[in-house]
């Protein structure tokens, strides 16, 4: 037990350094503590249809091609799409108000999935050592294992395809579906290029990655910035424009909740508590279900 509550809280704290740099990759506008949260408990969640896919498919479990697009790329994408199209696509304004909106909460939830599947490595991969009270074998696979999952994954695929679903979203007509497609393709094609650079290519080329993967992301983030509606707002009432392309009336983003202009985007700090609350209470809790849950369907396919 020691162990397992040990894993969950170390997963967390990796996945919770993360999701504070995405909240903030919004210049303009910090999103509601709340739904953020919610984002990440839905991608936690999303490990248990995963699961039933692989068994119900027979899938393989790892190693080649196939496992990295398909097993893992192609199936974890293709539930965490779905789950996002059941909730955060139908988000309400001002939850949702621009593309950049969806990217951040898309990464969330990809961030959850990466939470629990964090856990479910260190606590599978160190469980034995740990159980046969052989702590020098324990430490060395527990930082192999840590160093290995330490690198940010599904928060990327997410955010960055996130920003086309963002568009679709937000830009109607027929290029949507093409957008939606776009971003499904770019996911899993991220993906599965991770998982085989991990597999066969080692740390340095990962990390390279990884590296190549943040650029993209600053990158695109800082377009998507560039043409949000909160930027067009502030160009608007200064005057160096008079130009607003956006299908809602100027006054309803400028009291948007997160948008405190001018000056700089501040979160209340109310916002935190529960973030602070889940993961002193709640996320073990969800933790132990969600594991509960995946035993159980491993269990029926025995």
């Amino acid at each position: 037990m020691d162990l397992f509550v040990r894993s969950i809280y170390l997963s967390s704290a990796l996945s919770l350094a993360y999701l504070f740099l995405l909240y903030r990759a919004n210049p303009l506008r910090r999103l509601p503590g709340t739904t953020v949260t919610l984002c990440f408990v839905i991608g936690m969640i999303g490990v248990i249809p995963v699961e039933g896919i692989r068994l119900l498919l027979r899938l393989p479990a790892a190693g080649g091609a196939f496992s990295a697009f398909v097993t893992a790329g192609a199936v974890e994408e293709g539930v965490k799409f779905g789950l996002m199209g059941l909730t955060i696509w139908k988000f309400p304004f001002p939850d949702l108000a621009e593309p950049l909106d969806l990217s951040i909460y898309f990464g969330t939830l990809g961030l959850g999935f990466g939470a629990y599947e964090d856990f479910w490595y260190i606590f599978s991969s160190t469980h034995s050592a740990w159980s046969a009270g052989d702590i020098a074998h324990f430490q060395t696979v527990f930082h192999e294992i840590l160093l290995a999952r330490a690198l940010p994954g599904h928060i990327l695929f997410d955010a960055i395809a996130g920003l086309l679903l963002g568009y679709a979203r937000f830009v109607p007509g027929r290029g949507r579906t093409v957008r939606v497609i776009g971003g499904f393709a770019v996911a899993v094609g991220l993906h599965g290029v991770y998982n085989m650079i991990a597999q066969y290519g080692g740390m340095i080329p990962l990390l390279s990655y990884v590296v190549l993967l943040v650029g993209l992301f600053v990158h695109l983030r800082a377009r998507a910035a560039a043409h949000s509606p909160f930027n067009d707002l502030i160009e608007l009432v200064e005057g160096r424009t008079s130009e607003w392309r956006h299908p809602r009336p100027p006054i309803e983003y400028l009291f948007a909740d997160g948008f405190y202009w001018p000056g700089n985007p501040r979160g209340r700090m109310f916002e935190i508590f529960p973030l602070i609350l889940s993961l002193a209470v709640l996320y073990p809790l969800l933790f132990g279900i969600i594991y509960l849950i995946n035993t159980g369907i491993v269990g029926l396919f025995r």
